[in-house]
């Protein structure tokens, strides 16, 4: 388990390093549409959406990236967009984990378009701030859930949410954030990433800031994920990466961190 899992991640990490360095402005949206489409696809699945609900979600997913990556769209909309993600993370993710809160099966299928796509727009912006950006942004979440994986296995044994997600642990949060934050001193120093952006702009406490907020919303985008498959008795959202289930599974904090960079980095040099 533990080699397919390294195996997978390792392979993963090559791929979208090698297209953040040598993709150009059609592959590397291909990508990001093809994974998001997969992501999009087992969350519906999870929701146990109707045949018409997943086809029209996938016709709308798929339009509205093709027209945003090639009209000048008004960046005050796409600004809502990844606002409207940063606050679904950051505030209605919670509430769902800790059971505050509940949504019909409708509006749960526009609710994952809408954090796929502002997923996808984030990624391909970061990706036109050049290669450090996007690798600083999807490094966030390599970093979290490799010491939340590693502590955890090690050190672990008081249990973060048991009736959420069993295997979690305190542990693994505390051997997560540690990591993040020697991570974040270490890119900080690094021109044209998203830290080195930040502290530019918005100064240190910003960056702490920002990143303790980061921090929070990938640990609940992976705990969000978790409790939708509790919900619908599945144990993986899929199967398509041996050793990590499906693509929501591995990618699931990746919707939540994506948005809230590039939304505070279209703030600080675009308004």
């Amino acid at each position: 388990m533990l080699l397919k899992r390294t195996i997978t991640a390792v392979l993963l990490i090559s791929l979208a390093t090698f297209l953040a360095f040598y993709g150009d402005g059609f592959l590397f949206p291909l990508l990001i549409l093809a994974f998001h489409f997969g992501i999009y696809m087992e969350w519906l699945t999870l929701l146990n959406a109707s045949r018409a609900q997943k086809i029209s979600g996938i016709m709308a997913l798929i339009f509205i990236f093709v027209v945003v990556i090639n009209v000048n769209v008004s960046q005050h909309l796409l600004l809502a967009l990844l606002f409207s993600s940063f606050l679904f993370w950051f505030l209605v993710s919670p509430a769902f984990v800790l059971n505050k809160y509940r949504a019909s099966k409708a509006m749960s299928v526009i609710v994952a378009l809408i954090m796929c796509l502002a997923s996808m727009i984030a990624l391909y912006f970061a990706f036109l701030e050049g290669v450090m950006f996007l690798l600083s942004t999807l490094a966030v979440v390599w970093i979290i859930d490799t010491g939340a994986y590693i502590t955890g296995k090690i050190f672990g044994h008081r249990k973060l949410l048991p009736t959420v997600s069993p295997n979690k642990t305190w542990e693994g949060v505390y051997g997560a954030l540690f990591m993040y934050f020697i991570f974040s001193l270490f890119m900080v120093k690094i021109d044209g990433t998203w830290q080195e952006f930040v502290l530019y702009y918005f100064g240190t406490w910003w960056l702490v800031l920002l990143s303790i907020v980061l921090f929070f919303v990938a640990i609940f985008a992976d705990l969000f994920e978790s409790k939708l498959k509790r919900t619908s008795g599945k144990k993986d959202s899929g199967n398509i990466l041996p050793g990590h289930g499906g693509l929501f599974d591995r990618f699931d904090a990746t919707l939540a961190v994506g948005p809230s960079i590039v939304f505070f980095n279209i703030i600080g040099t675009r308004l």
